[in-house]
């Protein structure tokens, strides 16, 4: 989406962005202030997807070459102004978290202010932590080919499909593939993971060269991983409309399936080009209709 050039200490959605002007993208010479000015006018879009989830953010304070980690716990002096919280005690560690919780503009920008591009959201919502209300699978093409994953994502949706389970596909803002299928609630994550494995297995049983569930990098090849762990408690996913830390600023798109095809080139979506994207229908419009049970 079209963003202008700021200047230092910019007020963006009524949230004052520090060193709005320093370039994050030094090739495309992308600023803070541009990707705070992106969440700002997407967030109509963006924000019912993280509204109630606790998040996790990928943390660049020097753009997209520099150092970058995964913050999900902010301490006191480093929580965006505004942002709601949530403590959750992590179950690797047995300590507590101090999760920001999305859902408010405010908050969405002040993680910006502190140096956030990508955002990641849990399945589940605040009062009902322990309840998904979605499942998805991340497929990772490791050859780098995104045709590989359009495939992959054939066979997905074709078992989905068998299973009477409404899908529904985005670029993952990178090199792969998210489907999501939308849940009543009464689905735990242990239960939405034991199911979201079987689903896994059975697409690396039908395409066994092209798709693989080995967690380690150097057993998959040239092969597409099928992550159904992103469903696990506290795991994280971004969103429908987040940016990622990607050359050119590229954005993760829903899509209909019919757009999912060997020509599809994800890199075409970026901060700068989905004006007239998200002015047409959107692809997800009815994704909370669809929510279903997963079956027996």
């Amino acid at each position: 989406m079209g963003t202008a050039r700021v200047s230092d200490g910019a007020t963006i959605g009524g949230v004052t962005i520090s060193n709005a002007n320093k370039v994050w993208w030094p090739d495309e010479g992308i600023t803070k202030g541009d990707v705070a000015r992106y969440y700002h006018a997407i967030s109509p879009l963006l924000l019912p997807w993280m509204r109630d989830r606790p998040l996790t953010a990928e943390r660049c304070p020097d753009g997209m070459l520099g150092g970058c980690f995964y913050r999900k716990n902010f301490p006191e002096g480093n929580i965006p102004v505004g942002a709601p919280r949530l403590r959750l005690r992590a179950a690797s560690t047995g300590k507590d978290v101090n999760y920001v919780v999305g859902g408010t503009l405010e908050a969405l920008l002040g993680l910006v202010r502190v140096g956030c591009i990508s955002m990641h959201v849990m399945n589940s919502r605040v009062g009902s932590m322990h309840d998904a209300d979605w499942l998805a699978f991340d497929l990772d093409p490791s050859s780098g080919e995104f045709s590989d994953t359009v495939r992959a994502g054939s066979v997905l949706r074709g078992i989905l499909d068998e299973h009477g389970l409404a899908s529904f596909p985005k670029t993952s803002g990178s090199r792969g593939l998210h489907v999501f299928v939308p849940l009543r609630r009464g689905h735990s994550q242990e239960d939405v993971t034991a199911f979201a494995v079987l689903i896994g297995e059975e697409i690396a049983r039908r395409a066994p060269d092209l798709v693989t569930m080995a967690h380690r990098k150097s057993a998959r090849g040239a092969r597409v991983y099928a992550d159904p762990f992103r469903n696990a408690f506290l795991q994280t996913i971004a969103p429908p409309y987040s940016v990622r830390r990607r050359p050119g600023a590229t954005v993760s798109v829903p899509l209909a399936w019919d757009e999912v095809t060997a020509k599809l080139d994800p890199r075409r979506f970026t901060m700068y080009t989905l004006e007239k994207r998200v002015a047409a229908a959107d692809p997800w419009s009815d994704f909370n209709r669809r929510a279903q049970r997963l079956p027996d």
